[in-house]
């Protein structure tokens, strides 16, 4: 089946920054949940009659990475219905400049938002399904085209295998720490403004590269270093330490404590 190549979804996520490319438009690609919120969107359409179809265009220049811009699903809506006010040459420039703002080398992690993105690119139509839907799975029925229509526009994506989000009990410890620093870090008294609980989310995307559930599993120790750093900066923290007592269970003891 045509279509863009992950290797080359993969150099448009990492030169994206995860962010729609329409000018000054924040919405992620890919939400800290795994939600795919973006699109991959042909600059010039790949079906005839489709905005700034162009007919010189072979098939592998139709899904070459000149020819493709991630959006958020607005503004793909947007670009599409006036061609003539975003031309070409309009939305060359603008993944141009979203690239020089925001572009980074590529990284592990860009290969599995890579599948999803590739993945979402499908049309797959299913009404009224009360069971689970499994596509590419051993032993499915595949289809070269598969259509869908749910009810929720928002494709939900679980952890891959080998990533902490996979395992239950290294997700749930992170989660764990991540709730345990929220609790501190939102009773300091001298906080001038309203605490955000989802900052720490996005300090450990920024610092790992990726957001927390798809980090790979030899991350994990570096991530539970993470937090129980940024825990035990916090006033409630020292507090503890001061009187012998501790402000979090280590990783082998919230897993036997939960077995409990």
């Amino acid at each position: 089946m045509s279509g863009p190549s992950e290797k080359t979804i993969r150099r448009l996520f990492a030169l994206s920054g995860n962010v729609c490319a329409f000018p000054d438009c924040p919405s992620p690609i890919v939400e800290d949940a795994g939600t795919i919120t973006g699109e991959v969107c042909h600059i010039r359409a790949q079906s005839r009659g489709g905005p700034r179809f162009d007919e010189t265009q072979s098939e592998a220049e139709r899904h070459a990475f000149d020819n493709l811009i991630l959006l958020c699903r607005r503004h793909h809506k947007v670009v599409d219905a006036e061609p003539d006010v975003y031309s070409v040459e309009a939305l060359q420039e603008i993944k141009a400049i979203q690239a020089a703002r925001l572009g980074r080398p590529e990284q592990p992690n860009d290969a599995f938002y890579a599948k999803i993105l590739l993945n979402a690119m499908r049309r797959v139509e299913v009404n009224n399904n009360s069971g689970n839907v499994v596509v590419d799975s051993p032993g499915a029925i595949v289809g070269s085209t598969v259509s869908l229509k749910a009810s929720r526009r928002a494709v939900t994506i679980h952890p891959a295998a080998g990533t902490i989000g996979a395992d239950q009990n290294t997700s749930r410890y992170i989660q764990h720490l991540i709730n345990r620093y929220n609790e501190f870090a939102s009773k300091e008294p001298t906080r001038a403004t309203k605490f955000s609980y989802g900052a720490i989310s996005k300090n450990i995307e920024h610092k790992f590269g990726s957001q927390w559930k798809l980090l790979s599993m030899e991350d994990f120790a570096d991530l539970c270093a993470y937090l129980q750093g940024r825990i035990m900066k916090t006033r409630l923290a020292k507090l503890n330490a001061s009187k012998g007592r501790r402000s979090f269970s280590s990783f082998e003891e919230y897993t036997q404590e939960k077995r409990r």
